[in-house]
Order: structure tokens, then C-alpha cells, then sequence
């Protein structure tokens, strides 16, 4: 039986471009696979002949290897256009669905332990491009959902997921903070002790601040400059959110 996620909000689908280049990526490969055995084919029955059988390995065998795999990369880009065709997301008021030809995935709010967020922006003549996005989410039954730019708006998405799962999270977060448990956000690490960031341990009265630069979480220590601290990629750190929330709100240290 599937969960009551109650009324639909927003939907997301999945963007034409990857639908209609998956198409084309279907017919392209098989085509060239078609191609590339007819011209090893030209190639090859007139030196079998001349010469016999034996120029059939000699001649053919890379041809056909090669139109075989152009053959199955086809076929591969073919069942991902059928599968994911009417692929999307439905945001509900207690969840999501990720809808796909195989059928519907929920995922309620509560269920959702873990959001990890990784977004690069490349690069090109010193100016940045369009930015790349893929989002990582962990259930308590242990599933792994990754939602990227395969999704229209998956940013917006993800921030809907995260303002959604925060508050439960943050709140069980601050509960295991005050009775003295140690809070794991992957390689950061935080007790009533203090922090622990890439193994690198400071007691709460030795930091200064803790801030995010260019997709940087860095440590500042109060007797010494940004580089007598630590640092991670907040693209590693699930629930980024939640141990900013955690430090600035119940350690009482400014974070930004």
C-alpha cells in the first residue's frame, strides 16, 4: 500500500532536451552501427573472393566489434527515452514521488534522513557557465535517490526538500546535542566538546567563526587567520543546513 502524501504542489519534469537528445541518440547509434558493418561488409567480401574465408577475421572482426557496441549503446540510449519519457517529480504536501514508466517512488518527509548537495559551475575564459547540479538523498530504510539536472529546476526542488525535511531534522539534531551525543555531518563532526573537521579537532572556545567560500566549509581559529583552521566541501557534508543551524543557534557561534 502506497503512503497518503495528501494534495500535489508543484511538479517538475524532466527537461525535453535530455528526451528528445536520447531520441536522437537512439537512431544515430543504430544507424552508424548499420554504417559501420555495411562498409566493413564492402570491405571484406571482396578480399573473401580473392583470398577465401580467412579474410573474414582478418577484415571484419574490428568492423563488427564496433558496430556491435554502437548497436547496444543505441539500444541503451533507447530504453533510457522510453524509460524516463514521462519521468518527474510531484511534490506533495507530506512528500514526494519521483514517476517514472516503472511506476512511483514516494518518499515522505519524515522518511528522509540525509540531503547531500553538490553544485560546480565550470568554468570557460575565466566566466562561470551554467552550474551543475546533483543531489543525493538518504531514506531510514537506507535507499539512494540522486536528483540532477536531468530534472527542470532541480535546484528549486532541492530547496523545497530541504526547507521541508529541516526542521525535524534540526530539531532531532539539537536533542542529540544536548544530551551530549556526537553528531555526524560526514567529515565534519560536532559535540559539546567541540568540532572535528577532515580530523582536525578544536574545542568550541578556540573557533572563531565557521563560513562557506566558493563551496568551502571553512574553521577560523581565534589566535590564527583562515589558514590555521580546517576545511571540507560542503558538497560531502549531508544536511549542510542543519549543522549551520546546530552551530549558530545552539553552540552560539556565528556562522556564515
Amino acid at each position: 500500500m502506497k503512503p497518503d502524501l495528501g494534495a500535489p504542489k508543484r511538479y517538475f519534469p524532466i527537461k525535453n532536451l535530455y528526451r528528445v537528445a536520447s531520441l536522437v541518440a537512439f537512431f544515430c547509434l543504430l544507424g552508424c552501427s548499420v554504417v559501420v558493418f555495411l562498409e566493413g561488409l564492402s570491405v571484406t567480401y571482396p578480399a573473401y573472393q580473392k583470398h577465401g574465408p580467412v579474410m573474414i577475421e582478418d577484415l571484419l572482426t574490428v568492423p563488427g566489434l564496433v558496430a556491435i557496441g554502437l548497436f547496444l549503446a543505441g539500444l541503451a540510449a533507447g530504453f533510457w527515452a522510453f524509460l524516463n519519457w514521462n519521468k518527474g517529480v510531484v511534490v506533495y504536501e507530506h512528500g514526494f514521488a519521483v514517476h517514472d514508466r516503472k511506476g512511483s517512488q514516494p518518499w515522505r518527509w519524515e522518511e528522509i534522513v540525509s540531503l547531500t548537495g553538490a553544485v560546480t559551475r565550470p568554468l570557460s575564459n575565466g566566466i562561470s557557465t551554467n552550474a551543475r547540479h546533483v543531489f543525493t538523498l538518504i531514506n531510514r530504510q537506507k535507499q539512494q535517490l540522486v536528483l540532477n539536472d536531468v530534472i527542470y529546476r532541480v535546484e528549486e526542488l532541492a530547496l523545497l526538500i530541504q526547507d521541508a525535511t529541516t526542521p525535524s531534522l534540526y530539531d532531532q539534531a539539537r536533542q542529540q546535542f544536548n544530551a551530549g551525543q556526537q553528531l555526524v555531518f560526514g567529515p565534519v563532526v560536532i559535540s559539546k566538546a567541540g568540532m572535528e573537521v577532515s580530523r582536525k579537532t578544536y574545542p568550541w572556545d578556540e573557533v572563531r567563526q565557521v563560513s562557506i567560500r566558493r563551496g568551502i566549509l571553512r574553521v577560523s581559529k581565534k589566535d590564527g587567520n583562515w589558514l590555521s583552521g580546517a576545511s571540507a566541501p560542503v558538497s560531502i557534508i549531508p544536511n549542510l543546513n542543519v549543522l549551520l543551524n546546530i552551530i549558530n543557534q545552539v553552540v552560539g557561534l556565528k556562522t556564515g
